[in-house]
């Protein structure tokens, strides 16, 4: 395999764990980063030994030594620089959400498609192994047909107008940030909901504190979702089947550890710890679309993207 070279468009927290991840990774490398702060990017670039440093977002998807570009601005700004990588022909790794509806979200993956060019979400979770051992569990009917899922993503974060999460222009809010994680759960392991149900509270700068949401499938099965960033949830989820149920210990979202639990008493825990912070599985499952030659990852292809972001608005519109 080719060392592939990451551009990295913004400068934050999440972009400083993923660049800790690339640098663990073999084959791939951060060639360069941009922040609109000039000393931010320096200081970034020396930190993370990339090659390059822009104050420019043109400047970095410009650069024809870059191979893909990794979006880690926040969520309101995904569809702008998504489309801008886009435009100018570079493979996306967008941070999730892929935007802040699904509208967006399909102009998004529309463009990729008509322009024959890679584009993936970035949701961690679905490259990691707990989730692989989950999906061979139930194939091997491990607990039989699944009724209910029950999965919780939130904590207390200060209140602060200005920051990320209760900014509406920064698209804040709990669904869209930690949300995200309990709806694809289900998602993945149920599919389409015939109806979502929701109890949405609102801060006062407009953006949901806290979403309950419960999901219904055509089959009977049920699914009961929590977010919030007002509050602290056990962070855990629970598949419950005919013939038993998996426990996914906390932090569910990026769990090492989960339990199988029979209806006999017959349990088994499993153990997966990352290799680095767990980015690293994600890192690698797009060098490994690029290599192939994939426009869509076959774990997070951009049908099932739409899905998980069509689930939002719907839970989004009862913000009143």
């Amino acid at each position: 395999m080719k060392t592939y070279r990451w551009g990295i468009l913004g400068a934050g927290k999440i972009a400083q764990k993923f660049c800790t991840a690339l640098n663990f990774v073999n084959g791939a490398q951060v060639y360069a980063i941009a922040s609109r702060n000039a000393e931010h990017a320096q200081a970034f670039a020396v930190k993370y030994n990339a090659a390059k440093f822009y104050t420019s977002y043109l400047d970095l998807v410009t650069d024809p030594d870059i191979d893909i570009i990794y979006i880690a601005t926040p969520h309101a700004f995904h569809h702008e620089h998504t489309m801008l990588c886009l435009q100018h022909c570079k493979p996306v790794l967008c941070e999730k959400p892929m935007s802040l509806n699904s509208s967006l979200s399909k102009e998004m993956t529309d463009f990729a498609t008509q322009q024959g060019i890679f584009l993936m979400e970035g949701l961690w979770t679905r490259c990691m192994p707990f989730i692989e051992k989950i999906l061979s569990l139930i194939a091997e009917d491990a607990i039989g047909t699944i009724k209910h899922i029950q999965a919780d993503f939130g904590f207390a974060a200060p209140f602060d107008t200005n920051g990320r999460l209760f900014n509406k222009s920064l698209g804040g809010g709990s669904v869209l940030d930690v949300g995200i994680y309990p709806i694809f759960l289900a998602t993945l392991l149920l599919g389409k909901p015939t109806t979502v149900h929701a109890i949405v509270n609102k801060a006062e700068t407009g953006v949901d504190v806290s979403a309950d949401m419960l999901l219904q499938y055509a089959d009977g099965a049920t699914a009961h979702l929590l977010s919030s960033i007002g509050f602290n949830t056990p962070i855990t989820a629970t598949i419950l089947g005919t013939k038993g149920r998996i426990a996914i210990h906390n932090p569910f979202f990026k769990a090492t550890d989960l339990s199988l639990v029979l209806n006999d008493g017959t349990t088994k825990t499993f153990a997966y710890p990352h290799l680095c912070n767990g980015f690293e599985y994600e890192i690698e499952h797009v060098m490994y679309c690029l290599e192939n030659g994939l426009l869509q990852s076959p774990k997070l292809p951009h049908h099932f993207t739409l899905q998980l972001s069509t689930i939002m608005d719907e839970v989004l519109r009862n913000l009143a």
